[in-house]
């Protein structure tokens, strides 16, 4: 696999086509360089943000249900807001956030910029993503290679929406607009704000000290002196300014950061941050990941089972055992794992599709229309999701049902915005499917969508179809 023209091998343990965990991305960076960066999908980590942030997106008057949250690959310092309720969140803003306060004010902060529509600029960078790549199934992961110009970059968004980001610089009465909203959605929601800025002061005194590529939120937040003190004044006036962390939210926030470090950090660091003799649950789920990585397979087995007989009922274990087990080729070992997972968790889309392609992987009709039965149940959540089209295309193939294959190839290429690619699948799906099936009525309605949006005349398509 070849991201930005190298092989990234900072994850290079990862196996293409390996896994389900995803959705299709386009990225560029919010960088000073255009640069294709990866995007994370992780049921885990998505169910802690939407849970732990539902109070501060309802305050500031946003629809907690339709906001999505975007998980850049990238240690660099960075969040961003787009209009399309889709709130970005770089990994290395999650790792340098020491508490979730921390995190919860940034959060609340963009939550202020969305609200106040402070993001117009993405509207006029919308693109479509191009060619997902699966790489990994708990933590998933895909990249595409980027070609955007300098500042405005575009992505295609996440399970539930199309949305777009770009380099946007904020004028300072929308960041200070932003930090009262932000200050006094946290209070509304019964959080202290003092978390935003104890982190803004931190980010502040780095500035001058360090890369400014690292803290990118230099360059579309303006931290200055006077902003902070002023934020700190009107913190300090709220009557929760006291409010704390629960022991559980900071144990739950621990589990994330070790997650990510385990998946995104070189293993040795993951080692230096969660020493072995560290026997907590974060330090030693880390390590079943670092060691996976090493290709240790055999000890991170070994922890993980121990994780298990402590924690049966967890599914993101179960979830993790079943991705070891398909990425080194025990497809046969991967499915009651991953189905295990489904059971714990049986409205995660994602975790479906992780079951659904090991069954398709292993073959054989029952399997595949188990695999089949899957997919269809996650695209429920998610009818986006290209990649669980595409698989599906597989196992309608391999049970020799071609209308249904190249239907399903066809909504996967209209999803990813490959509208010739969509059209000419939907129309081959119709000479193998019953003009009075759902499914025929569905390939239609494809046809004439994407005539339209190729200049086709709908009217005359109609007819010729009729014929």
């Amino acid at each position: 696999m070849v991201w930005n023209g190298l092989k990234h091998r900072a994850s290079g343990w990862l196996k293409p086509l390996a896994a389900a965990s995803l959705m299709t991305l386009a990225v560029t960076g919010l960088a000073p360089k255009a640069q294709a960066q990866t995007v994370i999908r992780d049921t885990e980590i998505e169910r802690f943000l939407h849970k732990e942030t539902r109070g501060i997106l309802t305050a500031s008057g946003l629809n907690a249900d339709q906001v999505q949250f975007l998980l850049i690959a990238d240690q660099s310092i960075n969040a961003f807001a787009t209009s399309r309720q889709i709130i970005g969140l770089n990994t290395g803003m999650i790792g340098e956030a020491e508490t979730p306060n921390e995190l919860f004010g940034v959060i609340a902060h963009e939550a202020g910029h969305q609200a106040a529509g402070h993001t117009v600029r993405s509207d006029e960078i919308y693109q479509a993503a191009k060619a997902p790549m699966a790489i990994s199934l708990g933590l998933g992961i895909i990249a595409i290679l980027a070609g955007a110009g300098d500042a405005g970059v575009g992505l295609l968004g996440s399970s539930q929406t199309f949305g777009t980001l770009g380099a946007l610089r904020y004028m300072q009465t929308q960041e200070s607009a932003a930090d009262i909203a932000g200050v006094k959605a946290l209070e509304r929601a019964g959080m202290s704000g003092r978390g935003l800025v104890e982190f803004f002061d931190k980010l502040r005194n780095y500035e001058t000290f360090s890369n400014a590529e690292r803290y990118q939120y230099f360059r579309t937040h303006p931290l200055s002196r006077d902003r902070v003190a002023t934020l700190r004044r009107l913190v300090e006036q709220q009557p929760h300014k006291d409010a704390v962390d629960s022991p559980e939210l900071i144990a739950e926030f621990s589990i994330v950061k070790a997650k990510l470090s385990g998946f995104l950090d070189h293993p040795q660091k993951v080692f230096m941050r969660y020493p072995e003799s560290d026997r907590s649950f974060p330090s030693r789920y880390a390590h079943v990941i670092a060691w996976y990585k090493q290709t240790e397979v055999k000890k991170a087995l070994t922890e993980l089972d121990q994780l298990l007989i402590e924690q049966p009922n967890n599914p993101y274990l179960w979830e993790l055992k079943g991705q070891i087990y398909f990425e080194t080729g025990q497809t046969a070992l991967a499915i009651p794992a991953h189905r295990k997972s489904v059971e714990l968790l049986p409205d995660a889309p994602l975790l479906m599709v992780n079951l659904g392609q090991a069954l398709i992987a292993a073959g054989g009709d029952d399997n595949l229309r188990e695999g089949i039965d899957r997919l269809n149940a996650s695209l429920k959540y998610e009818a986006d999701n290209s990649f669980a089209w595409n698989l599906l295309a597989q196992g309608y193939d391999g049970l020799k049902m071609p209308g249904q294959a190249r239907l399903a190839s066809a909504e996967a290429e209209f999803y990813q915005g490959n509208i010739p690619q969509a059209r000419t699948f939907a129309v081959w799906s119709q000479k193998n499917l019953p003009k009075d099936s759902v499914e025929y009525r569905r390939a239609r309605d494809i046809v004439l969508t994407t005539s339209s949006l190729m200049g086709i005349d709908p009217v005359e398509e109609e007819t010729r179809l009729r014929r």
